[in-house]
């Protein structure tokens, strides 16, 4: 039995997957089976796949019928063979040294999840930006005695998986969804019983790129997967009476994720579209005082403080003006 199994999750990707593939197999841990589950792709992703498999004996291909990320998700777990499971979209790439310093940290602390930094790279400007959250390093935790750790990020290919915790828990991917990690997450979070924050340079490289999932500008489908997925999360957490306890991060989750990130998303691409306030009313007409939320002074960068101020007086030229002089600065780095 393999230490660790490698879900990749494959759709339609021929540009980005050999550079997937190669940083897995590239890995200083070597004791790994890797799941490359093609998803029905129509372009010559499945057969990349299939020629990496004839390299390397760790490697296994599963082509399906499409059914979506998170159906991708689910057949790796069902699949995986590994004591434990990370994920990894195959349009990322992972450290060299991502798996090794996963495990040690999860057999040295006995950890079922271990959770670690990532680097967000926009691949239209080249922008490189660390994701690091205000969480002690190298200590077991639960979300009880570190409550903040549900709403360090919602992702699920940043964090490595004793895959017991989901027998145990016997939670999977919603069929059909996007943001299946958002609504996933918070849940496996806490069941987990010990958790540990790898203190790491970044390990994972999340690619920005236009025609993803997360950047299709299907306002309303965001909504409603957004809006399921908090639904979904608020109403498991009173299932387990643990609503009240953990109220402030349920609350911030959907500050963050239903109102301020995809309201953004829509100010960026189009200022006069009828979505642009729809995320707002959802979300105060649940949490009426979601942008007071204690984590929204704590957690926000001064850059999104300054556009959450804007955002609220409804000064959305001056939102799109510091996007275009971002991205302006950005080009022009990358030229020099």
């Amino acid at each position: 039995m393999p230490t660790v199994t490698v879900v990749v999750a494959v759709y339609n990707i021929e540009k980005y997957i050999e550079k997937c593939i190669q940083s897995i197999i590239r890995q200083t841990w070597k004791d790994m089976e890797i799941l490359l589950v093609d998803d029905g792709s129509s372009d010559e992703s499945g057969n990349i796949c299939d020629f990496y498999a004839k390299a390397d004996d760790r490697i296994r291909v599963i082509h399906k019928v499409n059914g979506g990320l998170s159906d991708v998700r689910n057949v790796g777990l069902k699949e995986a063979s590994g004591t434990y499971l990370l994920y990894v979209d195959g349009d990322d790439y992972i450290a060299p040294e991502c798996v090794e310093k996963a495990v040690k940290c999860a057999e040295c602390h006995e950890a079922e999840v271990v959770v670690f930094d990532y680097r967000e790279i926009e691949e239209s400007t080249g922008r490189r930006e660390r994701w690091s959250m205000d969480i002690q390093r190298e200590k077991k935790l639960t979300v009880r005695e570190c409550p903040s750790l549900l709403i360090a990020t919602p992702c699920a290919w940043n964090k490595l998986y004793r895959k017991t915790l989901w027998d145990r828990s016997k939670l999977r991917y919603p069929i059909g969804r996007v943001y299946e990690d958002l609504t996933v997450t918070p849940q496996i979070l806490l069941n987990a019983e010990s958790i540990v924050y790898l203190d790491s340079e970044p390990l994972y490289h999340y690619i920005l790129r236009e025609g993803s999932i997360m950047r299709s500008h299907n306002f309303k489908k965001s909504l409603d997967n957004r809006k399921a997925a908090l639904e979904d999360v608020i109403a498991y957490f009173k299932e387990k009476n643990a609503f009240d306890t953990f109220r402030d991060e349920l609350e911030y989750l959907m500050f963050e994720q239903v109102y301020f990130v995809p309201t953004k998303e829509v100010i960026y691409y189009d200022v006069q579209n009828e979505y642009r306030d729809r995320f707002r009313q959802y979300v105060f007409s649940v949490f009426p005082q979601a942008d007071k939320n204690p984590y929204v002074r704590q957690w926000l960068s001064k850059k999104d403080k300054i556009l959450l101020f804007l955002m609220k007086r409804r000064m959305y030229w001056g939102i799109t003006w510091l996007s275009a002089m971002r991205k302006r600065i950005d080009l022009l780095r990358n030229r020099r």
